[in-house]
C-alpha cells in the first residue's frame, strides 16, 4: 500500500492497487489477468467479457497464448478496446508487430502497456529503440530494490548535555567516523535553477542555499500540517528536475557534490584525539 504511495511521489501515474487508490485518491490502472482470459473456452469471449465489464478503460491481456493473434481478436472488437498489454517476451519487437495491427484495424489510438519484469534499465533500452509502447506497468523492480535491498545507518552522539552544559563529541574510526553538533544541510542552485552543491553545516551557522531539514516533530506533537501527496509528488517532481542532466544520468552518472563547511571541519578536527 504505502510502496504504491512511495511510487507515486516518485513519478508514477497510477496504481494498480485499488485500496491505494481509494486512500490517496489517485488513478487507478490495470488489466485483466492470464487467468481470467483462461476461465474462458476462448479468448475473444474473455475479450468480450471484459470490454462489457469496463466499456470505457478496457486494456486486453493479449499474450496468453499467440501475442499477435491475440491482438487480432482485440482489434476486431473496433474502438471499445482502449488498448492492449504485452506482459513478457521481445516487448521491441512485438510492439512494433501490435501497433501495426491495430493500426491497420483503424484503431491508432489505441494503447499499447507493456509489463514483465521491467526496470528503468530495460524501459530505457526500449525508449532508444523507437518501441511504440504508451504506458510501462512496473511492479517488483519498483516496491523493491534488487541492488540495494537494505539501507544501511547508524545512530551516534554528536553531543552530550549534562549539568547545564554542552559537549561535542564524535566517533573515529574505519568507514563510520562522525562529525560533531547538531547540522543543516544547504542545497545551493545556479543561474539555471538546478542544483549545484550541498554544504553540511552546524546548525548554529547561517548560510545562502536552501535549508533541506525542517523540525516535522518537538515534544512528541507535530509542528505543522503534513502536506498532502498532491503537495509532496510536486515537490519531488521540481526537485528531481533540478538535479543536473549529469547527475539524472542512467549510466556513469556523476555524483551531486557535498561539502563540509569550514567550521564544521574545524570543530571535528578539534575532537581528534592526535590533534588535542
Amino acid at each position: 500500500l504505502f510502496g504504491a504511495r512511495a511510487a507515486l511521489i516518485g513519478g508514477c501515474i497510477g496504481t494498480s492497487n485499488t485500496l491505494a487508490g481509494q486512500m490517496f485518491d489517485v488513478p487507478v490502472y490495470g488489466t485483466a489477468a492470464h487467468s481470467f482470459t483462461m476461465a474462458f473456452a476462448h479468448e475473444t469471449d474473455a475479450f468480450r467479457a471484459f470490454v462489457r465489464t469496463f466499456p470505457e478503460h478496457a486494456i486486453l491481456l493479449i499474450d496468453t497464448y499467440d501475442t499477435l493473434e491475440g491482438a487480432r481478436r482485440a482489434a476486431a472488437l473496433g474502438p471499445a478496446v482502449r488498448g492492449v498489454r504485452l506482459d513478457g517476451g521481445d516487448l521491441l519487437a512485438l510492439s512494433r508487430a501490435v501497433r501495426e495491427i491495430l493500426d491497420a484495424a483503424g484503431l491508432p489510438r489505441a494503447l499499447i502497456v507493456a509489463s514483465g519484469d521491467l526496470n528503468e534499465e530495460r524501459i530505457t533500452a526500449l525508449a532508444a529503440a523507437g518501441a511504440p509502447i504508451d504506458l510501462y506497468g512496473v511492479g517488483t523492480d519498483l516496491a523493491t530494490s534488487r541492488d540495494a535491498p537494505a539501507l544501511g545507518g547508524v545512530y551516534k552522539l554528536v553531543a552530550i548535555e549534562a549539568g547545564g552544559e554542552r559537549r561535542a563529541v564524535r566517533k573515529l574510526g574505519a568507514e563510520k567516523a562522525t562529525y560533531p553538533e547538531p547540522k543543516q544541510v544547504y542545497r545551493r542552485r545556479g543561474p539555471d535553477g538546478r542544483f549545484t552543491e550541498d554544504l553540511v553545516a552546524l546548525a548554529s551557522e547561517t548560510l545562502a542555499g536552501e535549508p533541506l531539514l525542517v523540525a516535522a516533530i518537538r515534544g512528541g506533537e507535530p509542528c505543522g500540517p503534513a502536506p498532502g501527496l498532491a503537495e509532496i509528488r510536486a515537490r519531488a517532481r521540481a526537485q528531481i528536475e533540478a538535479l543536473p542532466p549529469g547527475v539524472r544520468r542512467l549510466e556513469q552518472a556523476d555524483a551531486h557534490p557535498v561539502r563540509i563547511t569550514p567550521a564544521l571541519h574545524e570543530l571535528a578536527e578539534r575532537l581528534h584525539p592526535e590533534r588535542t
